[in-house]
């Protein structure tokens, strides 16, 4: 009997340690393709390649951008692959993976909410800041989008970082006790005056958010995003926003 189990265990024992090996190798394999790649951007913060689907090209991504190696990692070419065939960007689809998971990062209780007023059919994102005049436009028309389904979920970003017109503010109307009413006065939507207070738990949060922002290209406010990652390019009109969130 110990005969018979020995050579099934060797075996065994062997398919175990080359699996190892083989993982080792694909680690290593991993690490040589980016390895130029990260010598000329001058930093460590690339992501491990994967493949395409197109024989020889692997996508890899370094901050919001991706970047696609062949050769093994000697070439690579950053910017947007499209399957002609299907005139589907790929790498858009990967762009918009990103941002799911980023906004996951900044969970609702962290945003200012202003709800669909019946049943929700769609959520938009919109990094905002309160100095920006297309930002106000838009929050005058956040009625229209309650009353559509659509729920409207605030983050903060201020342009300029801490240094912007509208950091002050912000931190102003994530410490308020009604934030939703704070947020239409910081916009011009509603009379009144901010509190003072700026320096409460919540007021990181507008510090998060503008990091946030940053990491999935934001550059400027509004940002708008829906549930899918896709981003509308700016501020907007409701008439136009409405259709095209309800539709996707």
């Amino acid at each position: 009997m110990m005969n018979k189990l020995f050579p099934r265990a060797l075996v065994a024992s062997f398919i175990l340690l080359m699996s190892f090996s083989m993982l080792e190798a694909a680690e290593d394999s991993a690490e040589d393709m980016t390895r130029l790649l990260k010598l000329r951007l001058g930093t460590e913060q690339v992501e491990p390649p994967t493949e395409t689907g197109v024989e020889g090209v692997f996508q890899t991504r370094f901050g919001n951008k991706f970047a696609y190696l062949i050769e093994g990692g000697r070439y690579v070419f950053i910017g947007d692959m499209v399957d002609l065939k299907t005139a589907r960007n790929l790498t858009e689809l990967s762009r918009r993976d990103l941002v799911v998971a980023e906004l996951a990062s900044f969970s609702e209780d962290k945003r200012i909410v202003f709800p669909a007023a019946d049943e929700e059919l769609a959520v938009l994102s919109v990094f905002t800041d309160t100095s920006c005049g297309y930002c106000q436009k838009l929050h005058k028309e956040v009625n229209f989008l309650q009353e559509a389904g659509i729920s409207v979920h605030y983050i903060p970003y201020p342009r300029g970082g801490n240094r912007g017109p509208g950091y002050a503010d912000l931190k102003k109307v994530w410490c308020a006790d009604d934030q939703l009413k704070a947020m239409s006065i910081a916009k011009g939507s509603e009379m009144g005056s901010l509190a003072s207070l700026e320096d409460c738990e919540s007021a990181q949060l507008v510090d998060d958010g503008y990091v946030l922002g940053n990491r999935i290209g934001v550059t400027g406010t509004p940002a708008l995003y829906s549930s899918n990652g896709s981003k509308f390019n700016g501020y907007v009109p409701y008439q136009q926003l409405i259709p095209q969130l309800l539709n996707q």
